[in-house]
């Protein structure tokens, strides 16, 4: 018998190739959309691709110009650009009539707040004289480098004029007279008056300029701190006012600290702090931006013969004291949020002989390096108070300040003859300053009074 097998399949029903042909025209259709989308974005991406590599093209091209020109630049153009903004404002200003360009490269204020942030060393030290009042200029060698045109400070409306601070180049005068405050860059001769405080100062204020010349601070605002006794004299509490060039006005502080007698003559400013010393052989300190008080004890302990100031140097900002006893010279450092100091140099001091005679006294250097690098003293100095971006230190030797880099032990030495002792054992009256080409920023009130006094020009 003959079998066979039938493959039946369901008749397609009417108008079913014309439905299969309409979906294939659509994924045709959609897929010519999408290789098209797929082409655009490629075509985009390849468009991105080639922008950025030309940029960076460009950017190579710019930068191998740059530094083709900086091999070839003249020597002159190289001095300007990299090294002057290095030196003391003195030499800078000297340095204008090389050129028109080097004259309008330092009128710039970009090129004035360079060099204020670049230019730490101590240029020399402003005396007092406390019997006339007078103000004479002491500088370091070379001292065409550190000249002043007016060291005399006689430009002020007022006189007599007493240096009460220094910060960075600029100067805080005071007229016991009146009882204004100035503040002064003597490089420059430019100055302002600073609006009187809400407390007397006294005669002798114990006042502190703070200048930080920050990447941001372009307009050199200040800080004035000012201690003053409270609830009279004999009391021993001490409150403090300030004055910000910013805001343009003085405000009165709630800190209060016992302190039994600020010496004026030692505030320094370190690290936006005020610092002095005091009768009780501590250091206070007043934070105008934390509106804050420290106090820390002095780091000799018991050895209270010894001879002490405190200062501040290095780029750190921080607070040093220098204490000389009859048998070295010591160094120290405060730490951070503490009142503990560190010992960070010490130099000996050698004494004399019994055999030697007065002749010999006399013509023996005060001081002397010895053949390992360690400066050791032969007279017993004075410590001073300091500040710079170096590691110097400064120091009275019989009529001169000698100034000594703690870490190439350096020895520079400014003549000061004539000038009051620390016989008494008070100190005379001085500042140490740095040579700037700060500007000297009036107070805002200052500036809005001389906006509203100027009429504004019409317009047509």
């Amino acid at each position: 018998m003959e079998s066979s097998s039938h493959l039946f399949l369901p008749d397609r029903p009417e108008g079913d190739d014309d439905h299969h042909a309409d979906t294939d025209d659509g994924d045709n259709e959609a897929a010519d959309e999408r290789g098209a989308e797929a082409a655009e974005s490629y075509d985009d991406v390849q468009y991105l691709v080639r922008r950025n590599r030309a940029a960076a093209r460009k950017r190579l091209l710019a930068r191998i110009k740059l530094i083709h020109y900086e091999i070839h630049k003249p020597l002159a153009d190289t001095v300007r650009d990299h090294v002057l903004f290095l030196l003391p404002a003195s030499s800078i200003l000297r340095l204008r009539a090389v050129s028109r360009s080097w004259a309008r490269h330092v009128s710039s204020p970009i090129f004035a707040h360079t060099q204020s942030r670049a230019h730490r060393s101590i240029a020399g030290v402003f005396f007092g004289s406390s019997d006339d009042a007078s103000v004479a200029y002491v500088p370091f060698p070379p001292a065409a480098a550190h000249f002043l045109p007016d060291p005399a400070l006689s430009f002020f409306p007022a006189s007599p004029i007493a240096v009460c601070s220094s910060s960075n180049g600029l100067l805080l005068c005071y007229a016991p007279s009146s009882g204004d405050f100035f503040v002064c860059n003597p490089a420059t001769g430019a100055w302002t008056t600073v609006p009187r405080p809400p407390r007397n100062p006294g005669l002798e204020p114990a006042a502190v300029l703070i200048f930080v010349p920050g990447v941001y601070n372009f307009r050199s605002d200040y800080t004035i701190v000012v201690g003053f006794m409270i609830s009279g004299a004999g009391s021993g509490i001490f409150g403090f006012q300030t004055f910000s060039s910013s805001a343009g006005g003085w405000w009165v502080s709630n800190a209060v600290c016992a302190a039994e007698c600020l010496f004026p003559d030692s505030g320094i400013s370190a690290g936006g702090v005020a610092f002095w010393r005091t009768t009780m052989l501590t250091v206070v300190g007043y934070d105008p931006a934390e509106d804050s008080v420290r106090v820390a004890h002095w780091p000799m302990n018991y050895a209270v013969e010894a001879r002490w100031e405190i200062g501040q140097m290095g780029d750190g900002g921080r607070l040093f004291c220098t204490a000389v006893t009859e048998e070295v010279v010591q160094v120290h450092k405060l730490l951070p949020k503490s009142d503990q100091w560190a010992l960070v140099a010490s130099m000996d001091l050698k004494k004399r002989s019994n055999t030697d005679s007065e002749e010999e006294e006399e013509e023996e250097e005060a001081w002397e390096v010895e053949a390992g690098g360690q400066l050791v003293f032969r007279k017993r100095p004075w410590p001073m108070r300091f500040q710079g971006g170096e590691l110097e230190v400064l120091l009275w030797v019989e009529g001169r300040v000698v100034g000594v880099d703690l870490g190439s032990k350096r020895v520079r030495v400014a003549a000061a003859f004539g000038w009051p002792t620390w016989a008494d054992g008070r100190g005379a009256k001085y500042v140490p300053y740095i040579s700037t080409l700060a500007e000297v920023p009036p107070s805002a009130a200052a500036a809005l009074a001389s906006s509203i006094a100027t009429p504004s020009p019409q317009v047509r």
